[in-house]
């Protein structure tokens, strides 16, 4: 479908991002939409806040949680091609895994894609912590789904019990499935099957290989990446003590971007280029409901209703970013906000904009 528009897409994104810092206090927020063969991206803020450096709108951040949209696209398209199958069993594909909690052993591959295991996760006071540790070794995936936190925690249900319960540990399991299921690390795999054939040039899931290794604020910063950042008891803004990396963690949140790439990813998807139509189909089908604000969940995808349209999409939390991506596929339509800091409210900002082009149209 291509979407034709009556009104300057350019002009109303450049006055919604004027009117968007003066209403939201963040250093910065950039701005990606896309509408048929329509695209603007745009930036306002600061990309360092402290030396009041101007964010670019080609500027990289840190994406977190929509770093799931792609581990569930790799596995969707080992789904489509039949190496794996979406009722097997996680014990039997990766037959090195078990949880000292016996109900491990009845998880299916869907259940972990729809958080709907029953999969314990990692508490958000022990996030900080999660990024301290900086492991960057490639057999950090396999090593930390078989470690004493994963391995000795306790499931919160039965699989399929207790209804939608959100776990990034359970999509870290989710890349060690991947890993064992092509022999690829998982950077490598979703490289050459999501961020290649998209055609996203300033993406990857290893922030490492921006930087030649280093996880130093001031090595991301020269790079001139989008600094994280924090709010003190005042709410001023204070740097973030880490960058947000550390390699076992890239299923579920490792994705830097930037708002031009992800419109890539909407393309990507929209035109249904990553794997046979029936198996979107298969994805994009409501699962469970989450609880706090009724939305629907795919296989790895939310679904919401706004306006009167269906967008299917993905937010991202913690520490020093906020991530927003959502598309229409009614109005070929893709928006994209990111922001850098914590409790940004990137899905509000969202939801805003695509209320005042549906509108427009």
């Amino acid at each position: 479908m291509t979407m034709s528009i009556k009104f300057d897409l350019k002009e109303k994104c450049e006055d919604f991002l004027d009117r968007a810092m003066e209403i939201y206090d963040v250093p910065s927020v950039a701005l990606g939409v896309m509408i048929g063969d329509e695209r603007f991206t745009g930036a306002r803020g600061y990309r360092n806040y402290m030396t009041k450096d101007p964010i670019d709108k080609d500027d990289v951040y840190h994406c977190a949680s929509a770093s799931k949209m792609m581990t569930a696209t790799g596995i969707m398209k080992l789904v489509d091609e039949k190496k794996i199958g979406l009722e097997d069993r996680l014990v039997d594909l990766l037959p090195y895994w078990e949880m000292e909690d016996e109900r491990c052993r009845d998880i299916r591959l869907w259940q972990l894609l729809c958080h709907v295991s029953g999969m314990h996760d990692v508490p958000v006071e022990d996030w900080e912590q999660k990024w301290a540790e900086k492991v960057t070794d490639p057999g950090s995936i396999r090593r930390y789904v078989a470690s004493d936190e994963v391995i000795k925690g306790r499931m919160l249900c039965a699989p399929g019990e207790g209804g939608f319960i959100y776990s990034s540990i359970g999509y870290e399991l989710l890349g060690a499935v991947i890993e064992q299921a092509t022999g690829r690390l998982f950077n490598e795999y979703i490289k050459e099957n999501c961020i290649e054939p998209a055609g996203m040039k300033n993406t990857t899931v290893m922030t490492v290989e921006r930087t030649d290794g280093s996880l130093e604020l001031e090595d991301i910063d020269r790079l001139r990446m989008a600094m994280p950042y924090e709010r003190d008891e005042n709410r001023n803004f204070i740097t973030a003590k880490y960058y947000p990396y550390s390699r076992q963690h890239a299923p579920s949140s490792t994705l830097t971007t930037n708002v031009a790439d992800l419109l890539c990813w909407g393309r990507f998807h929209l035109d249904r280029k990553a794997f046979a139509s029936e198996t979107y189909d298969v994805m994009w089908k409501e699962y469970t409901t989450v609880p706090n604000n009724g939305e629907k969940m795919g296989l790895g995808w939310f679904m919401r209703e706004q306006e009167g349209y269906h967008l299917i999409g993905h937010e991202g939390t913690d520490i020093g970013f906020r991530a927003s991506f959502w598309m229409c596929p009614q109005l070929d339509m893709s928006v994209a906000v990111l922001s850098n800091v914590s409790g940004a409210p990137v899905k509000r900002i969202n939801k805003s904009i695509f209320e005042e082009i549906t509108r427009s149209l």
